[in-house]
């Protein structure tokens, strides 16, 4: 007895003719360009210049450290209670 099933067919057929679609492929990867190009706008350059002297700078300020140093140092510094009170009750609600 033999039994013919069209759709079990077709799916055989695909296992036999992948080695066309492997050329179809290799075909269309060929075509694609080589090499991508990509415009950046003078502001985007502009950002890009300002970023790297942002990243190339240092964090701390040292002329305020210094400055700070010197009025510990000489006791010149002095901070309100209510002050620091009102600045630590601001961060915590």
């Amino acid at each position: 007895m033999v039994i013919i099933n069209n759709t079990l067919q077709g799916v055989a057929g695909v296992y036999t003719n992948s080695g066309s679609v492997n050329k179809l492929a290799k075909a269309y990867r060929q075509e694609a360009p080589v090499n991508d190009n990509i415009q950046i706008s003078s502001q985007g350059q502009q950002f890009s210049e300002i970023m790297k002297k942002l990243k190339a700078g240092s964090d701390v300020r040292m002329d305020k450290v210094t400055e700070y140093e010197n009025l510990i140092a000489s006791g010149a510094y002095q901070v309100s209670n209510g002050d620091l009170a009102d600045k630590i009750l601001q961060y915590r609600y």
